[in-house]
């Protein structure tokens, strides 16, 4: 998938493509970005605690004022096994705001709470 997403890109010279380890965004050089966006990668995330620490990730990387827009699994009757990587831990909205205010977010837009596909609009406070 890295390979075709380069593939894809390299007409373009201000995007890059990178494959993290899977736990934090280390292999991203710090800089400031305006903008982050994930879809299709948390819904098969089995532990909170490791997009909370993305999510912190992305704090981090972000300039004030900078939008992260992601989904999450929103089904909050799903109870997926630890060691599951299809459906992954799922989100309330009282989770989503909680984890805004804790990275210094403000979850601005949400859209689809209690569906599988919820969307979450985080912009960095300045």
């Amino acid at each position: 998938m890295v390979r075709l997403a380069r593939q894809a890109v390299s007409p373009f010279p201000n995007v890059f493509i990178y494959q993290n380890n899977g736990v934090d965004l280390s292999v991203i050089p710090v800089d400031e970005f305006d903008f982050a966006f994930s879809h299709l990668v948390f819904q098969h995330i089995p532990s909170r605690d490791i997009i909370r620490n993305y999510v912190g990730e992305v704090h981090r990387l972000l300039r004030p004022g900078g939008l992260f827009k992601f989904q999450v699994q929103g089904c909050v009757k799903l109870r997926p096994r630890p060691d599951d990587t299809w459906v992954g831990v799922p989100f309330s909205d009282k989770q989503i705001l909680r984890m805004a205010r804790q990275y210094g977010f403000e979850a601005r837009y949400r859209l689809g709470a209690r569906q599988q596909d919820f969307w979450i609009w985080y912009f960095k406070r300045g």
